[in-house]
């Protein structure tokens, strides 16, 4: 199997993106659909700038899109792909 070196470096920044516990439970939260990082902050039961610096780097990983209205940012997976990703990687922790 020939492997794209772009996707290869794609998927390492994505399972770098999660190897993270806040960002993963990040990820396992915006399942449920969009939302702000006060409400992640709230969940994760941690300071919201500690959610925003995860949000930066799952954004960075493609693993997380923001979209803003008005002065409010939200937060959500991007695409079914990816929400199958986080399902298989907490399948596959489950096993």
């Amino acid at each position: 199997m020939d492997v794209n070196p772009a996707a290869l470096q794609r998927a390492a920044a994505a399972l770098r993106g999660m190897a993270y516990e806040h960002r993963l439970h990040i990820l396992v939260l915006l399942r449920a659909g969009e939302t702000t990082p006060t409400v992640l902050a709230g969940a994760l039961g941690v300071q919201q700038t500690l959610v925003a610096h995860h949000l930066r780097h799952l954004i960075d990983a493609r693993l997380v899109c923001r979209r803003r209205r008005g002065r409010n940012l939200f937060y959500a997976l991007p695409d079914e792909p990816t929400r199958r990703l986080v399902d298989e990687a907490l399948r596959y922790m489950a096993d």
